[in-house]
């Protein structure tokens, strides 16, 4: 297994969640939720970020429609995919299909006693550490 820490990312249009693995991966921490940028400058926060914590791989949360079919969300973050992978050669980016990350998320901050409307700020980081905790979850990650 390469010595570094996973990377996982939750990506949207206003707001993009980061959350970052142990260098052993097996513990997912919520990092950053990056707000208001365009993709390119998101991929350059994110090229420095994986940089700065020594990420050798990406998770990518891949949007997938509960009936399993894709939509324009799924299309926007297949294209940031290619975009980030190729800003961050050699390091992979992988795709996770994230159903339900962002029911969940809500559902711990409320188990925490994050008020609903407190919760904007940090659902996406959140999603992205559930994610992450997915992605660790499969043997051989």
């Amino acid at each position: 297994m390469t010595k570094g820490r996973y990377l996982a990312i939750d990506y949207g249009d206003r707001r993009i969640g980061l959350a970052v693995s142990d260098f052993d991966k097996q513990i997912a921490f919520p990092r950053e939720t990056l707000e208001g940028l365009k993709p390119a400058e998101a991929i350059s926060k994110i090229q420095q970020f994986c940089e700065d914590e020594g990420v050798v791989k990406v998770i990518l949360g891949l949007p997938v429609q509960m009936d399993g079919s894709v939509g324009e969300r799924f299309v926007k973050t297949h294209e940031f995919g290619a975009r980030l992978r190729a800003a961050i050669d050699p390091i992979p980016v992988e795709y996770l299909d994230e159903r339900l990350t962002t029911k969940r998320a809500e559902q711990l901050l409320h188990e925490q006693g994050v008020k609903a409307k407190d919760q904007k700020k940090v659902k996406d980081m959140i999603s992205a550490q559930v994610i992450l905790e997915a992605y660790l979850a499969v043997p051989n990650a």
